[in-house]
């Protein structure tokens, strides 16, 4: 009889464990997928921007910024999902920051960028705040004390 009700403990426990760590797996599998999606939106802007400012016009580099925020705003929409609760105020932060201004403008990164000094540092600072969120993944087990 005690062996049936220890062998019944150990078999629950097995299948919780078991699925304890398959839906942890399942996490950081889609967390990783969508911030690498969130990188390679980012990429182009990033290039550009990390180029010695004497190479581009300010104006051109804004232009392929407006043109990508269509694809930033997909990508920032997936990431965000992916990640816990508790750190989605903080990301939500970090992407109005990056867009948000209070000047007056046609576009919303014209009005952000164009004709601010250090534009081009702000907006890098800006982009690397949101792609921090994507350098560890909060569901791994191995980044936390299990113990």
């Amino acid at each position: 009889m005690i062996a049936s009700i220890v062998g019944v403990v150990g078999t629950l426990a097995g299948a919780f464990l078991g699925f304890w760590g398959a839906m942890k797996a399942a996490r950081s599998q889609i967390f990783y997928a969508s911030a690498t999606n969130l990188k390679h939106a980012f990429l182009e802007v990033l290039v550009l921007l990390r180029q010695p400012k004497e190479t581009f016009i300010d104006l051109y580099v804004i232009e392929i910024m407006e043109k990508s925020f269509y694809k930033h705003e997909l990508a920032v929409v997936e990431f965000r999902y992916s990640l816990p609760v508790s750190k989605r105020i903080s990301f939500d932060n970090a992407w109005r920051n990056y867009y948000e201004s209070d000047r007056e403008g046609e576009e919303i990164l014209t009005k952000k960028y164009f004709g601010c000094p250090n534009w081009q540092e702000e907006a890098l600072a800006n982009i690397e705040a949101i792609l921090q969120f994507t350098e560890c993944d909060a569901f791994s087990i191995w980044n936390k004390k299990i113990f």
